[in-house]
């Protein structure tokens, strides 16, 4: 886990030395035995255990913000389209899941017609995550202040990158989201990636959020699932409306609002891969989308 070190300087070298007694201690208070080595993320340490449910997944992660949420959205759902809640410690940050197939929606989905069924299968689950909030979970609309905190910085750093139509178009469609009154969960970060295998439902989610608002949020890292199946020359934006409008239905969201969604994350996205080391997105498939405009028909 060298990118918490990095990232995080000299408190995520200590969060991860204080890792061991962390998953000791868990493992004690919920009568847990690990019985398979520890896999990790850019935020968490998962560690396989047997826990008296059953299998189940000890998930430690890292104490940040961003990380408080999920325990309450996983709550929320109750293990309807998303992996069940063991036990959560009074950090948040310790959690007990629900063990999953190992296989991910990213696995599954190997040809065209697998990717377009897996499309299918994620806006099913947004349609099935979206119930209604527990008290206490964050608004998308909550949210919102501090994305165009960040557009206006990145934009400001890097002017040239997209027209000026572009941006405003993104910012007018952060604001409309500023106001979003819908009273249902979404997931947040709704991908492929976070869909696993599951024998007892099919397909359940794993690590959300935990907001609630416009499921047409999500619609934007679901479909940039299996980008390389897209055609990548004149049809691009002609294939991304195409995905659009099938999570669109699965999930029972407006397309429209979807695109829009779409277009202003697809512009706070290429500013960050033009700004930030590494390679998160393509630039092509998220030019298209920023420069995308009206309905998708």
């Amino acid at each position: 886990m060298e990118a918490t070190t990095l990232r995080e300087g000299a408190e995520g070298r200590a969060w991860l030395d204080g890792l061991p007694a962390l998953v000791d201690n868990a493992c004690g208070r919920w009568r847990c035995a690990i019985d398979g080595p520890p896999q990790h993320g850019q935020v968490a340490l998962i560690v396989p255990i047997h826990h008296p449910r059953g299998p189940a997944m000890l998930k430690v992660s890292y104490p940040h913000p961003g990380n408080l949420g999920e325990a309450l959205g996983l709550a929320t759902f109750g293990g309807r389209g998303s992996v069940e809640l063991f036990e959560v410690d009074d950090t948040r940050l310790v959690l007990v899941l629900e063990r999953a197939s190992p296989q991910t929606l990213t696995d599954y989905a190997v040809r065209p017609e697998l990717v377009e069924e897996a499309i299918e299968i994620a806006g099913d689950l947004a349609r099935r995550l979206a119930v209604k909030p527990l008290p206490g979970v964050t608004a998308l609309a909550e949210t919102t202040t501090a994305w165009i905190d960040e557009l206006t910085r990145q934009t400001e750093s890097s002017p040239w990158a997209l027209p000026q139509a572009a941006i405003d178009q993104a910012q007018e469609t952060i604001e409309q989201l500023a106001t979003d009154t819908t009273a249902t969960m979404l997931h947040g970060d709704l991908h492929f990636d976070n869909i696993l295998r599951s024998t007892r439902d099919g397909w359940l989610s794993i690590d959300p959020k935990g907001w609630s608002g416009t499921g047409a949020f999500d619609t934007f890292t679901v479909i940039a699932g299996r980008r390389e199946e897209i055609d990548q020359g004149p049809g691009l934006y002609q294939g991304i409306v195409r995905r659009i409008n099938r999570f669109a239905a699965a999930a029972g969201i407006d397309p429209d609002h979807a695109l829009a969604c779409c277009q202003a994350r697809a512009v706070s996205s290429y500013y960050y891969q033009q700004q930030v080391p590494g390679n998160w997105f393509d630039l092509k498939f998220l030019e298209v989308l920023a420069l995308s405009g009206g309905e998708v028909g």
